[in-house]
């Protein structure tokens, strides 16, 4: 490969996110059920901020709006704040 296609950037495709704000609940997998604010959602994930930090790579059960409880795997995390990837049920 030569030094300008090394030298190209690489853009990847972002899914269109719907921006959000409401509260919604979500279960820590431990039984516990702890109250989030919805931040925006994909088709493929969400970002909310939860009122505890949760670990990366839990898997919650979150209750969406229009879409019910779908189950996440929590990808990134940012102090209070979490982005999740929708699993296949």
């Amino acid at each position: 490969m030569d030094q300008a296609a090394l030298a190209q950037p690489i853009y990847r495709h972002r899914a269109e996110r719907w921006e959000l704000d409401c509260e919604i609940a979500i279960d820590d997998g431990c039984g516990r059920e702890l109250s989030a604010r919805l931040g925006n959602v994909s088709e493929g994930g969400f970002m909310c901020e939860c009122e505890e930090r949760l670990p990366l790579h839990t898997v919650v059960i979150a209750d969406l709006p229009q879409r019910g409880k779908v189950r996440a795997e929590i990808r990134w995390v940012f102090g209070w704040r979490f982005g999740a990837m929708i699993l296949a049920d």
